[in-house]
């Protein structure tokens, strides 16, 4: 445990060279549940919900509502392609757009550095607002290890580390974006696990006004069938 907390202070110490009033502070819980059709097909739903905790008790505080669902085909053991839909709804939306609609592709692919795992994840998306449209593609490799022994056992723990780059494009705006995130997992059993993570992102790297912050903490619970 004293690992994990090491981890996060060491992932989220850029937060405290700026001030405050320039890093939004988010809690966002989410629950999924995932299940599989065939040997080759899976189907996941997820809800997330986005709080602002600078602004809790106030009508704003909710920044985002997001309901998703995605298909994923198995080419092997190691190759997956899948495609879905979410929608972002809030009222009202932080960045002033009523709602937003978004579809995605992505290819992902697991390699291995001894028996470790490495999970990348190339992702396109299509997202359609209110008044604009905007193409965005994202990259993630994610790491995880379990804390005991060699390979994860019910009830037992693992750390989850992340990286995610991103760049979103249009005919009138073009932006990029890092979110690099630390986690604790409880693996319950096959059918349930719970994990907390702590999210560090920058935003707004091209958009010429200035870099700006953001800290997100994340509980997750998943289910599986």
């Amino acid at each position: 445990m004293r690992k994990f907390f090491l981890l996060i202070l060491f992932s989220t110490a850029p937060l405290f060279v700026y001030a405050q009033s320039q890093t939004d502070w988010i809690w966002n819980p989410e629950v999924s549940y995932s299940w599989k059709a065939s040997d080759r097909v899976a189907y996941n739903t997820k809800l997330s919900v986005f709080n602002n905790l600078g602004e809790l008790g106030n009508r704003t505080a909710l920044s985002f509502l997001e309901p998703q669902f995605v298909m994923s085909y198995s080419v092997s053991t190691r190759l997956k392609l899948g495609g879905g839909y979410y929608y972002r709804w809030s009222e009202p939306l932080r960045d002033g757009y009523r709602y937003e609609h978004r579809l995605l592709q992505q290819v992902g692919y697991v390699s291995y550095i001894g028996d470790r795992r490495l999970a990348h994840r190339l992702r396109l998306e299509q997202r359609i607002r209110s008044s604009s449209y905007q193409n965005r593609l994202r990259y993630r490799l994610s790491y995880d290890f379990p804390l005991q022994g060699e390979r994860l056992d019910p009830g037992e723990r693992y750390i989850i580390l992340k990286n995610e780059i991103m760049t979103a494009f249009n005919a009138a705006e073009a932006d990029a974006e890092n979110r690099v995130s630390v986690g604790l997992g409880w693996f319950i059993n096959r059918s349930y696990k719970f994990e907390l993570n702590a999210q560090y992102r920058t935003q707004d790297i091209f958009s010429g006004n200035g870099i700006t912050h953001l800290f997100l903490a994340g509980t997750s619970f998943y289910f599986n069938r």
